[in-house]
């Protein structure tokens, strides 16, 4: 069977473990995913926010190539974990906050799948709007919805085969509005006007696009084979994440500088002034849009179900696939369609939010991954809520919840929490630091100083195979 007929065909399998018979592909293949899922005019949206919260050209550049870099780096340390250990992200939460305790940031993975899934489809509907002025938003929303939603629920094949013909005509449509912005000037590139507060809530916005992809990674490279090296399960993930992105988003700081900082779509036909050039770069990026969406779909899927099977055994079934596709569909078109005026504003919030619940998951996950456990898990006991691996008092583990980790991601929401700054809730710190929002900072280094040190006073490696043997006896 070709690549292209399996691709049409509804995938079956969902958070199960994928046998090793079964893996397939090269690490390459995720370069096209990643590429293409961010190289569309409509991230560019994303850029225009390190403007649009107070950064002259050259700063909004600085942050927005470093926030990509970090947001880069932690999604791709992710990537490594799907290869090894054959399960979605959410499922591999389990091997540190306990099977039940997992069920945080399976919470955290819904808000985010919700909450992009509607950002990207207003995102999508302006594009196609402003190509055909003549489509009402809402009925374009719901086309570039629909469009997500047909691509998610053939599944993983699909998404990659989607991406690698894709990668084309994108990456002409960005060249085609690169250029022209390039050749339009008005552009102001100096070092002058530095300021903090602008600087470093641009910064961890930015750091929050690539970082809030962490749940989703692992879901697209669970299926490579057992032996897929992790530099090269990095290496092909970063670079196609940080090209397409980063591109993307400068493209959006020039944009905002040039024309409205709040509307990236309107500031693309003003460029070209009108016309088919402009209608046809606007269609592609709201189809391809809809592709990129297609992943909170995906993911939204996957994270429903390692919720219900935390309660209760799932078979794995098309049924099942289209039902818990669903919620995240209907709720995130409601949510689309009644978004407020003040998109721009909203969103930034809604990464603020997202920055101070995430990092302090992915500083647990990695730092358990990579120094605690060394990539050495019994991937069978995450689907086992009764076993000696959820009832450990070495690793403070009871019925189910791992308190090691739940207790450090406790500490480090708090100490972060007085350093958020956004319009829906300012910390006490915040003004002490110039208005920016460097709730990332405590979040990362306080999470992950009190995980070390909890985990260290325990000599055993919790969560191998031959740890749950050991604690089995």
């Amino acid at each position: 069977m070709s690549e292209t007929t399996k691709s049409s065909t509804i995938e079956v399998q969902h958070v199960d473990v994928i046998d090793p018979a079964n893996r397939h592909g090269r690490a390459r293949d995720l370069f096209p995913v990643w590429f293409s899922a961010n190289l569309n005019v409509g991230n560019a949206f994303f850029g225009a926010l390190a403007v649009v919260v107070g950064n002259n050209f050259f700063w909004a550049l600085v942050a927005v190539l470093l926030g990509n870099i970090a947001g880069g780096v932690f999604m791709a340390l992710h990537s490594i974990q799907g290869a090894k250990l054959g399960v979605p992200q959410l499922i591999q939460s389990r091997g540190q906050f306990g099977f039940y305790g997992a069920m945080l940031p399976v919470a955290l993975a819904a808000f985010l799948y919700l909450g992009f899934f509607a950002t990207t489809a207003v995102i999508g509907g302006q594009a196609l709007t402003a190509a055909a002025p003549g489509i009402d938003l809402s009925l374009a929303i719901i086309i570039v919805a629909l469009l997500s939603l047909g691509l998610s629920l053939i599944g993983y094949r699909a998404i990659h085969v989607a991406a690698r013909w894709a990668m084309w005509p994108l990456a002409i449509t960005v060249v085609v509005v690169t250029a022209a912005s390039a050749l339009h000037g008005g552009i102001e590139f100096t070092i002058a006007d530095f300021a903090p507060g602008p600087f470093f809530t641009a910064f961890g916005l930015i750091a929050t696009f690539l970082l809030t992809y962490a749940p989703y990674v692992s879901d697209y490279s669970r299926y490579l084979p057992v032996e897929t090296k992790a530099t090269a399960a990095f290496n092909w993930t970063f670079a196609g994440a940080f090209l397409g992105t980063f591109w993307t988003q400068l493209l959006g700081v020039a944009l905002a500088i040039q024309f409205d900082p709040n509307d990236t779509m309107a500031s693309i036909g003003d460029l070209f002034g009108g016309g088919w050039v402009v209608a046809l770069i606007l269609v592609v990026t709201a189809v391809a849009i809809g592709g990129n969406n297609a992943l909170n779909l995906y993911g939204g899927m996957l994270n429903l179900i390692t919720a219900a099977t935390s309660f209760v055994k799932v078979a794995a079934s098309k049924k099942v696939r289209i039902l818990m596709l669903l919620p995240t569909f209907a709720l995130g078109i409601l949510i689309a369609l009644t978004a407020s005026a003040d998109f721009s504003a909203n969103v930034s919030n809604f990464l603020s939010f997202l920055l101070l619940g995430f990092v302090p998951w992915g500083a647990i996950n990695l730092i358990d991954y990579y120094w605690v456990r060394e990539g050495r898990y019994d991937v069978a006991a995450f689907f086992e809520p009764r076993g000696a691996y959820y009832n450990d008092p070495a690793t403070w583990t009871r019925n189910g919840f791992n308190w090691q980790a739940l207790l450090s991601y406790f500490i480090g929401f708090a100490a972060a929490l007085p350093f958020v700054n956004n319009g829906w809730f300012q910390g006490f710190a915040a003004p002490l630091l110039g208005h920016a929002d460097l709730s990332w900072i405590p979040g990362l280094i306080v999470t992950g100083v009190v995980y070390l040190l909890i985990t260290r006073r325990n000599p055993r490696r919790a969560g191998t195979a031959e740890h749950v043997a050991e604690v089995s006896r």
